[in-house]
């Protein structure tokens, strides 16, 4: 009993929150889970994303609530430490996580597709009678909205990865 006791302490203790952004340049504030499918291999877990005017924070956590990449990304480029405290450099947030990851994280563009909507920033391509369109490469869907009409369950897939976003709050 013991053992049990100090093993749910000890990993109440490994377990890391992000804070809440209370910063006036918030864009918005996200949790929520994540699924990705690449090749033959998957990560799930939670995701915090904190969106501001000057970059992003955003968090990916296990299943059990610890940190397992912490991406930072400013106009200088992106960060992302690790939990064994490795920290790794790039241009890019896409690419830095493909490197390190394993797997492409489009953040360039995620910030509008979250929002319901394809970004300003580059061409896109509605898919008549569907919530779906593809930019940069990407089709993105929407299967699920809250009753305000913001999505809830987003869908991004490539030939060669699928990343589900389950949105618990944005606000």
């Amino acid at each position: 009993m013991r053992i049990l006791l100090f093993l749910a302490v000890f990993l109440a203790g490994c377990a890391t929150t992000p804070p809440l952004s209370t910063s006036k340049d918030t864009l918005f504030d996200l949790s929520g889970r994540i699924g990705v499918r690449y090749g033959n291999q998957g990560f799930s877990g939670s995701l915090r994303w904190i969106h501001k005017t000057a970059g992003d924070e955003l968090w990916l956590l296990s299943p059990i609530g610890q940190t397992v990449a912490h991406i930072t990304r400013n106009p200088q480029g992106a960060i992302l430490s690790t939990s064994d405290r490795k920290e790794y450099r790039a241009a890019d947030v896409g690419g830095l996580t493909e490197k390190v990851l394993g797997w492409h994280l489009p953040l360039s563009g995620l910030d509008s597709w979250i929002m319901g909507k394809p970004s300003p920033e580059s061409p896109s391509g509605a898919i008549p009678g569907e919530d779906e369109f593809v930019q940069n490469g990407w089709d993105i869907r929407y299967e699920k909205r809250f009753e305000d009409g913001h999505p809830k369950v987003i869908v991004l897939e490539r030939p060669d990865i699928r990343i589900k976003l389950i949105v618990n709050q944005n606000e």
